[in-house]
């Protein structure tokens, strides 16, 4: 979701172009193939482009410092395993989530071209970028895209108080005909995605309640990141009244089918979830070809009549618009790829720190 909060001051706007090579290079510093650092590049850059900041550059540091310590590989093979014409297993062998990823939605488009559907489930990753990335690749394709991922030790089920699962984020893509809307819904199944509150803290907001238990008081440590034993709440926040214990339910199926149909362990992904060994995170990654159940073009007319529909009843006071989900952030990517994306002090400190450390020189001024 894009955040609309008042940018700190001090912000800079940087070019996409000047942002994807900088994030390249540093990615090739750390041993990275070029092509594998040009596909994390785009990813990040991307979040950025769309105003989800949190899962934009300001994510460097989570994967330069587990590449440093060696707990994520910088060039595995990943062997991919067809189990059926549908379907089939891609290990990340603790590689770069961005990277297993790409290829797993690869495969997953190419199987619903040719068989109507297509899943790969992706084991032994880490941190995917944002999700609505994967699901809008098949969507571009002419497809519904699926896309979802666990992580670990980040959100507390309904009546705990340890962080244990993660925000476990869920994607789904329809293609709109040409010059309509598109339905995009990225979310996390968590109150709000951990990058969220890490981007408040470092612009010295408040958070909002039922981010939270009302009981913390979360700070930053060094890197910027936002300490395990300050769980966040699952969608619907504390208790059951407001629907808690649904957004753990939503959450915990996620870690279901990227975790237990891939093969990729919990407590291994609990265990490495503070960056002292592998992530062990596990992805989704679906499409459906629409032809396999009417023609395109008679169900991107019946999704137009449906938003026209909904954009017509009664606005709440105060709004004059109802908008469909992924509107907020093509709004946000057509003005940020005018004027460059924000990027806040903290996280340009953070930039030039990294480009210094691998002697990559950040441009951006």
């Amino acid at each position: 979701m894009v955040e609309t909060n008042q940018l700190p001051e001090g912000v800079i706007r940087v070019f996409p172009d000047v942002a994807r090579r900088f994030t390249s290079d540093v990615f090739k510093a750390t041993g990275v193939p070029a092509p594998q650092s040009e596909v994390v590049a785009e990813v990040l850059v991307s979040a950025d482009l769309r105003g989800i900041r949190s899962h934009g550059l300001a994510r460097l540091p989570y994967f330069l410092v587990r590449l440093e310590r060696g707990v994520i590989a910088s060039d595995p093979k990943m062997p991919f395993e067809r189990r059926s014409p549908t379907t089939g297993v891609l290990d990340a062998a603790n590689g770069i989530g961005i990277v297993a990823a790409d290829r797993a939605m690869t495969v997953a488009i190419e199987m619903a071209l040719e068989n109507g559907s297509g899943f790969v489930a992706v084991k032994d990753s880490s941190h995917f970028g944002y999700a609505g990335f994967w699901a809008e690749r098949a969507m571009r394709a002419g497809l519904v895209g699926i896309s979802m991922s666990n992580s670990g030790r980040r959100v507390a089920p309904t009546f705990g108080i340890d962080s244990v699962l993660g925000t476990n984020p869920i994607a789904v893509t329809l293609p709109g005909s040409p010059g309509e809307t598109d339905f995009y819904l990225d979310m996390a199944t968590s109150a709000v995605a951990v990058g969220k509150v890490e981007t408040a803290l470092r612009e010295g907001r408040s958070l909002p309640p039922g981010w939270l238990a009302s009981s913390q008081t979360p700070e930053l440590d060094s890197n910027g990141v936002l300490p395990f034993d300050s769980p966040l709440l699952p969608l619907g926040g504390e208790g059951t009244d407001g629907g808690g214990h649904k957004g753990y339910g939503l959450a915990l199926m996620v870690e279901l089918l990227c975790g237990a149909l891939g093969g990729t362990g919990f407590q291994a992904r609990v265990a490495g979830a503070d960056g002292s060994g592998p992530p062990a995170m596990g992805h989704l990654m679906g499409a459906l070809n629409i032809e396999g159940f009417r023609p395109l073009a008679d169900f991107q007319s019946d999704m137009a009549t449906t938003f026209d529909l909904i954009r017509g009843t009664s606005k709440a006071p105060g709004h004059d618009r109802i908008l469909i989900h992924g509107e907020p952030e093509a709004i946000a990517q057509e003005r940020n790829s005018r004027e460059g994306i924000a990027i806040t002090p903290v996280v340009l400190q953070q930039l030039e720190s990294w480009g210094s450390r691998l002697g990559v020189e950040a441009h951006f001024g």
